[in-house]
């Protein structure tokens, strides 16, 4: 087993610099983990993924999906508090729509090449 005094001789300090100049910065760690509230949960990948089509309500994305329209309800909340999505009320309907976030651009670029690559 290599000592700590024995473990710190063998870094190499150029290399070290290197991954360390390779970290995501606060604002790219704020982003990375807002996507992950995105990406993390299917049910609200496959609401980003619907409303990449185009705005639709509670009852058509439960229809869409194949869930209920409170379980949709839970995840739209989610979404709107991240800034993914937003309601905008047409008479007694609200459409929900995806904002011009980073974090949807991250996400929906990152769900393309994941299905991408399943379809290769």
């Amino acid at each position: 087993m290599m000592s700590a005094r024995q473990s710190r001789r063998a870094l190499r300090p150029t290399s070290v610099r290197a991954a360390r100049a390779h970290l995501l910065g606060s604002k790219a760690s704020a982003l990375v983990e807002q996507a992950r509230l995105v990406l993390c949960e299917p049910t609200r990948t496959q609401i980003v993924r619907a409303l990449a089509a185009g705005p639709l309500s509670v009852s058509e994305l439960a229809s869409v999906i194949g869930c209920s329209q409170s379980t949709i309800s839970r995840h739209l909340r989610i979404l709107r508090e991240e800034g993914v999505v937003q309601a905008s009320p047409r008479g007694r309907v609200v459409l929900y729509r995806l904002t011009p976030a980073p974090v949807v651009r991250s996400a929906l670029q990152a769900l393309d090449t994941i299905t991408s690559a399943a379809n290769t």
